[in-house]
């Protein structure tokens, strides 16, 4: 089974977006297990917890990231699962952005608009976006 942790460096505060989250991690549950870690108090000198990182592959949400379509999300998530990949842990900063120690330990970065987005909005697309990937990788209807 592939794991998903949303990794995000402030907690939330909007019930109703966490009620959306709740539905788009309920609708991953046949592909993934989905879980979201925030961490409210953090440092730039420290990164990601080990047990969060260990044996994943870690993509950091950043402005200046990688920009993908949906359908080549789709494929770009295939291709790392196909090679190996089962772990994958998604990273959003907080307001002050990312700390500089978790820069070194991302594998890849992601953005998802050039627009800047609170973390509660930008971790409710992120759900949808690799909600639509597996839709999109399984054949079903939400895509179309």
């Amino acid at each position: 089974m592939i794991k998903i942790t949303l990794f995000s460096f402030q907690k939330h505060k909007n019930l109703h977006i966490e009620e959306i989250e709740k539905e788009y991690i309920k609708r991953l549950s046949p592909f993934a297990q989905v879980q979201c870690v925030s961490k409210k108090k953090w440092s730039e000198d420290k990164g990601l917890p080990e047990n969060i990182r260990k044996n994943a592959y870690v993509v950091g949400l950043y402005v200046e990231g990688r920009q993908y379509s949906s359908p080549v999300l789709a494929k770009h998530l295939e291709k790392l699962m196909n090679t190996g990949n089962s772990n994958f842990v998604f990273v959003i900063g907080a307001s002050e952005g990312m700390p500089r120690r978790v820069n070194s330990q991302v594998d890849e970065k992601l953005s998802l608009s050039k627009l800047t987005f609170s973390h509660q909005l930008l971790r409710m697309f992120l759900l949808e976006a690799i909600y639509r990937s597996f839709d999109i990788l399984h054949g079903s209807r939400y895509h179309k």
